[in-house]
């Protein structure tokens, strides 16, 4: 994971790296004495997991955890603190740990057990890439679909993100407007079926419901650029080159307003950082 450590004191720091120098799963890829430094890093950079000190000069622990996890929600967040009475305002934030110092090793490893318990939790089997073409994983392999359409139908419920998709919508997207009217000579259950066998033989069949008229996709169960985006994640924000779901032509309306969208993000985060 790409751990960042944040303390105003530079021993601290240095301790810290120093006890967990071994241990591989983790990358630190950045130590800050300003938490200023630390959240323009994080606008650029992927960082998994923070170790945070609370009592810092100008802007302490907890109101930069909170910067943290408006830049990625799923950032795992540790504080360490030499003082207990911040414990409660750490729980209060929703932090995954506090750790008191003066740590050992003991300590630090038990924080960084926990912390790739929190990321194997967090972790979702499913996933949908929608920058660029639209694709699907489960459990990390690329879904092979039954049909064209079936791919396409489950971009189309991807794209609802999670709203009901009616059938005539189906139809219309799918198949143009002029099939809407005979929904069906187009074979749309067909389509449906081939989705929902898609999905069995990679044992995601939980993602996909029928209800009375229509469809939809579970997306809580899932991630994905898109919902990372919507979410208000920087880093998903950069992934976003103007191009979504390019190989279906129903998903060209959607660039305009996902640059806009793109546009503030980068104009806020450029107000933030003056």
């Amino acid at each position: 994971m790409k751990t960042i450590l944040v303390d105003d004191m530079i021993l601290d720091l240095q301790l810290f790296e120093l006890k967990c120098a071994d241990m591989t799963d983790f990358e630190i890829v950045g130590k800050f004495t300003d938490p200023l430094a630390a959240i323009a890093y994080a606008q650029e950079h992927v960082v998994d997991f923070a170790v945070l000190d609370i009592d810092m000069p100008g802007m302490n622990g907890i109101e930069l955890a909170r910067r943290l996890r408006q830049l990625r929600s799923d950032i795992i967040i540790v504080f360490a603190t030499a003082h207990p009475k911040f414990a409660v305002d750490a729980l209060k934030m929703k932090a995954d740990y506090v750790i008191f110092k003066p740590f050992d090793r003991e300590d630090i490893i038990d924080v960084l057990e926990r912390a790739k318990l929190f990321r194997q939790r967090q972790k979702k089997r499913y996933r949908f890439h929608t920058f660029g073409l639209f694709d699907m994983e489960a459990d990390g392999k690329p879904v092979r679909f039954r049909s064209g359409k079936a791919k396409e139908l489950m971009a189309l419920c991807v794209y609802r993100n999670g709203r009901p998709v009616s059938i005539h919508e189906m139809v219309e997207k799918l198949w143009g407007d002029d099939a809407a009217d005979s929904p069906e000579n187009t074979g749309y259950r067909r389509t449906i079926k081939e989705l929902t066998d898609s999905l069995k033989a990679c044992g995601a069949e939980e993602l996909f419901l029928r209800e009375r008229g229509s469809i939809r996709v579970r997306v809580e169960l899932a991630e994905s650029d898109y919902q990372e985006f919507l979410a208000g994640s920087m880093e998903a924000c950069l992934k976003f080159q103007g191009a979504f779901m390019q190989q279906y032509s129903w998903a060209e309306g959607a660039v305009y307003g996902l640059q806009e969208r793109k546009n503030i993000m980068l104009t806020e985060k450029a107000a933030g950082t003056k």
